[in-house]
Protein backbone atom coordinates (compact mmCIF):
# COMPACT_ATOMS: atom_id res chain seq x y z
CA UNK A 1 0.00 0.00 0.00
CA UNK A 2 1.05 3.58 -0.53
CA UNK A 3 1.09 4.51 3.15
CA UNK A 4 2.48 3.18 6.40
CA UNK A 5 0.51 2.00 9.41
CA UNK A 6 1.88 2.11 12.89
CA UNK A 7 1.08 -0.92 15.01
CA UNK A 8 -1.12 -0.10 17.96
CA UNK A 9 -1.45 -2.59 20.78
CA UNK A 10 -4.54 -0.92 22.25
CA UNK A 11 -2.43 1.89 23.71
CA UNK A 12 -4.10 5.25 23.29
CA UNK A 13 -1.86 8.16 24.10
CA UNK A 14 -3.81 11.27 25.04
CA UNK A 15 -2.36 14.72 25.60
CA UNK A 16 -3.58 14.95 29.17
CA UNK A 17 -5.43 12.54 31.41
CA UNK A 18 -7.61 15.33 32.78
CA UNK A 19 -9.49 15.74 29.49
CA UNK A 20 -12.87 14.07 29.20
CA UNK A 21 -12.09 12.28 25.95
CA UNK A 22 -14.69 10.51 23.84
CA UNK A 23 -13.54 8.36 20.94
CA UNK A 24 -16.01 7.69 18.15
CA UNK A 25 -14.88 4.59 16.29
CA UNK A 26 -15.98 3.42 12.85
CA UNK A 27 -14.85 -0.09 11.97
CA UNK A 28 -14.68 -0.99 8.29
CA UNK A 29 -14.28 -4.44 6.76
CA UNK A 30 -12.97 -4.03 3.22
CA UNK A 31 -12.77 -6.73 0.54
CA UNK A 32 -9.33 -7.39 -1.00
CA UNK A 33 -10.55 -6.29 -4.46
CA UNK A 34 -10.80 -2.64 -3.35
CA UNK A 35 -8.54 -2.58 -0.29
CA UNK A 36 -5.58 -0.66 -1.71
CA UNK A 37 -7.64 1.97 -3.52
CA UNK A 38 -10.04 2.30 -0.56
CA UNK A 39 -7.24 2.72 1.99
CA UNK A 40 -5.36 5.24 -0.15
CA UNK A 41 -8.49 7.36 -0.61
CA UNK A 42 -9.29 7.27 3.11
CA UNK A 43 -5.69 8.13 4.04
CA UNK A 44 -4.97 10.83 1.48
CA UNK A 45 -8.35 12.51 0.93
CA UNK A 46 -11.19 11.59 3.26
CA UNK A 47 -9.58 11.75 6.70
CA UNK A 48 -7.57 14.94 6.12
CA UNK A 49 -10.86 16.64 5.17
CA UNK A 50 -12.71 15.32 8.22
CA UNK A 51 -9.79 16.08 10.57
CA UNK A 52 -10.52 19.79 10.29
CA UNK A 53 -13.59 19.33 12.51
CA UNK A 54 -12.22 17.22 15.40
CA UNK A 55 -9.17 17.13 17.67
CA UNK A 56 -7.54 14.09 16.05
CA UNK A 57 -8.32 11.13 13.79
CA UNK A 58 -6.38 7.87 13.77
CA UNK A 59 -6.49 5.28 10.99
CA UNK A 60 -5.62 1.78 12.20
CA UNK A 61 -5.51 -1.68 10.69
CA UNK A 62 -7.04 -4.31 12.99
CA UNK A 63 -5.09 -7.56 13.25
CA UNK A 64 -6.74 -10.50 14.93
CA UNK A 65 -4.91 -12.72 17.40
CA UNK A 66 -4.74 -16.49 17.12
CA UNK A 67 -7.96 -18.16 18.14
CA UNK A 68 -10.18 -15.46 16.69
CA UNK A 69 -11.89 -16.46 13.48
CA UNK A 70 -10.64 -14.12 10.74
CA UNK A 71 -13.08 -12.16 8.63
CA UNK A 72 -12.96 -12.04 4.85
CA UNK A 73 -11.18 -8.83 3.95
CA UNK A 74 -9.12 -6.34 5.90
CA UNK A 75 -10.50 -4.62 8.98
CA UNK A 76 -9.73 -0.94 9.55
CA UNK A 77 -10.64 1.31 12.45
CA UNK A 78 -11.07 5.06 12.13
CA UNK A 79 -11.05 6.75 15.53
CA UNK A 80 -12.24 10.32 16.02
CA UNK A 81 -10.91 11.86 19.26
CA UNK A 82 -13.36 14.38 20.70
CA UNK A 83 -12.47 16.40 23.79
CA UNK A 84 -15.34 18.85 23.25
CA UNK A 85 -19.01 17.79 23.25
CA UNK A 86 -19.60 19.69 20.00
CA UNK A 87 -16.88 17.61 18.29
CA UNK A 88 -18.63 14.38 19.26
CA UNK A 89 -21.98 15.80 18.15
CA UNK A 90 -20.46 16.78 14.79
CA UNK A 91 -18.97 13.30 14.27
CA UNK A 92 -22.22 11.53 15.22
CA UNK A 93 -24.56 13.80 13.26
CA UNK A 94 -22.44 14.88 10.27
CA UNK A 95 -18.96 13.34 10.08
CA UNK A 96 -20.02 9.70 10.17
CA UNK A 97 -22.66 10.14 7.45
CA UNK A 98 -20.35 12.27 5.33
CA UNK A 99 -17.62 9.61 5.47
CA UNK A 100 -19.99 6.77 4.61
CA UNK A 101 -21.63 8.72 1.76
CA UNK A 102 -18.31 9.68 0.18
CA UNK A 103 -17.05 6.11 0.43
CA UNK A 104 -20.28 4.72 -0.99
CA UNK A 105 -20.03 7.02 -4.04
CA UNK A 106 -16.56 5.71 -4.88
CA UNK A 107 -16.98 2.15 -3.59
CA UNK A 108 -20.65 1.13 -3.82
CA UNK A 109 -19.96 -2.44 -2.69
CA UNK A 110 -17.34 -4.73 -1.11
CA UNK A 111 -17.20 -3.06 2.32
CA UNK A 112 -19.27 -2.75 5.48
CA UNK A 113 -19.04 -0.42 8.46
CA UNK A 114 -20.30 -0.16 12.02
CA UNK A 115 -19.75 2.43 14.71
CA UNK A 116 -19.02 2.36 18.43
CA UNK A 117 -18.20 4.98 21.03
CA UNK A 118 -15.35 4.72 23.52
CA UNK A 119 -14.71 6.85 26.56
CA UNK A 120 -11.15 7.54 27.64
CA UNK A 121 -10.80 6.69 31.32
CA UNK A 122 -7.12 6.70 32.20
CA UNK A 123 -3.65 6.29 30.75
CA UNK A 124 -1.01 4.06 32.40
CA UNK A 125 2.73 4.25 31.81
Amino acid sequence: MGFAFQKYWFHIQVLTASISMKIYNITFIVEPTIEQEWATYVDKELLPELAQSVQQIDLLRVEFEDGIEPVKGTTFSVQFYCSEPEHLTWVKEIGHQLAVQKLYRLFPKDWVAFASRLEFLKSYS
